[in-house]
């Protein structure tokens, strides 16, 4: 290779870069997500490879959820709305999640691209009002949820999430949590 190809040589390299950037999961992953979402064509928000412990996975962020497809096409997805927790641990390129039941999973990324940014947003997104209880020991986070995409029928979804020692079986900070649930149920419709 001359001096003078060095530079077209980068060109081409950067486009093809460029282009694959842009380039879909397989025809197969996507109807393993289009499965196990249970929406047909799903829209496509950002992808990547990586790990679910050992196994090697096509992670898939859709409106809907966020879906780990394994090379035999066997598939499971995680719905915006359950996700209470997660985020993006930089030491370890891992995304991780938990829910409400305290379950808690995670994927490493080998490049993580634009996932945990859409992982982030969708979680947030799904958060329709999020209010804090000051509780002896803590706080009640009560949580008014809904599912996204085509899945979304209008409906939310309450949690309650004690932070700290808070103790959501006082009859006192049941009573409150309680009346204040309603109370957002009622503004929330």
């Amino acid at each position: 290779m001359t001096r003078e190809n060095v530079p077209m040589a980068q060109f081409w390299k950067r486009l093809i870069d460029s282009a694959s950037a842009h380039r879909r999961p397989d025809p197969p992953v996507m109807a393993a997500v289009a499965a196990v979402i249970g929406v047909d064509e799903p829209h496509l928000l950002a992808w990547g490879e990586g790990h679910h412990g050992d196994t090697p996975v096509t992670v898939v962020a859709v409106d809907e959820g966020l879906a780990l497809v394994d090379p035999q096409g066997g598939a499971e997805a995680v719905a915006w709305h359950e996700v209470v927790r997660g985020g993006w641990r930089e030491e370890g390129s891992t995304l991780w999640w938990s829910f409400l039941d305290q379950q808690s999973d995670e994927v490493r990324l080998e490049e993580p691209g634009d996932l945990p940014e859409v992982f982030n947003d969708r979680v947030t997104a799904s958060i329709v009002v999020r209010e804090p209880v000051p509780a002896e020991g803590g706080t009640v986070v009560i949580a008014g949820r809904r599912r996204l995409g085509r899945l979304d029928t209008g409906q939310i979804l309450w949690t309650v999430i004690a932070d700290g020692d808070a103790d959501l079986t006082s009859p006192d900070i049941e009573r409150r949590v309680l009346d204040r649930t309603a109370a957002l149920q009622k503004e929330w419709r």
